[in-house]
């Protein structure tokens, strides 16, 4: 079995991993990134820690909800995190919870 010179002028295509959420920043709002090359697809965790460096570093604080990456900037793409998945569980819990009181008023 012949095998394909690691050299070769032959592209190589990055392989997507399903189970790691993406994030891509769109071209429209890279002016809002500086340092964040845009149309580029990254691990949403590793964009979100970009973000706050740029945020952190214009105003010299901790990392709150505004470090969430916009979805008007970004694209995104990949299974959802298990923190994500666990927030939307928590969600619908509490949705059960409030319907099930006021059916009891």
């Amino acid at each position: 079995m012949s095998e394909t010179p690691r050299n070769s002028s032959v592209p190589r295509t990055r392989r997507v991993r399903a189970d790691v959420r993406q994030a891509l920043l769109k071209l429209g709002s890279a002016h809002l990134y500086p340092g964040i090359p845009p149309g580029e697809w990254q691990p949403a965790a590793v964009m979100a820690d970009m973000v706050h460096s740029i945020r952190a570093g214009a105003r010299r604080g901790a990392a709150d909800s505004r470090d969430r990456l916009d979805e008007r900037h970004f694209e995104f793409r990949g299974r959802l995190s298990a923190g994500a998945q666990d927030d939307q569980r928590r969600s619908r819990f509490e949705d059960r919870q409030e319907r099930k009181l006021r059916e009891e008023r």
